[in-house]
């Protein structure tokens, strides 16, 4: 019976239990969960919205604030390597673009150069996940 003792048997059932059991072994370990898979996140440009500003956002700063509002990305307007203008065109009103179409479906990036208008230029950063504003160079 010495033969039936280990961690997967149980011991004293004799010859009967051991010819429906087989040979008692131990159970193979079991591999450990799988760590879930994250997706990497969109970038900014491959992410869509229907450009409509709630009326409380009047600002360029306030709709970019919105519009990237679960995205992944930060606005920032004042940094080292900010432009100087950055805060300013921040300040700006909304451009009458952004009014346009509100149904319509636009990637976020158009949507922020939709809401600056011609008024400058929208910097995104894809690695640190930023985005700023500077005048239109020219």
């Amino acid at each position: 019976m010495s033969a039936l003792r280990g961690p997967g048997c149980i011991a004293g059932l004799g010859l009967l239990a051991a010819g429906f059991l087989g040979a008692c072994t131990t159970p193979a370990p079991v591999p450990p969960a799988a760590a879930p898979v994250v997706a990497a996140p969109q970038r900014l440009d491959a992410q869509t919205v229907r450009l409509y500003l709630p009326p409380s956002v009047r600002t360029v700063g306030q709709a970019a604030a919105w519009l990237l509002d679960g995205s992944g990305y930060d606005l920032v307007l004042y940094c080292a390597a900010c432009p100087p203008r950055a805060a300013e065109i921040a300040a700006d009103p909304v451009s009458p673009l952004a009014y346009a179409r509100p149904s319509e479906l636009t990637s976020k990036t158009r949507a922020l150069l939709l809401v600056l208008g011609g008024a400058g230029r929208v910097i995104i950063d894809d690695r640190l996940r930023l985005v700023t504003f500077d005048e239109e160079a020219g």
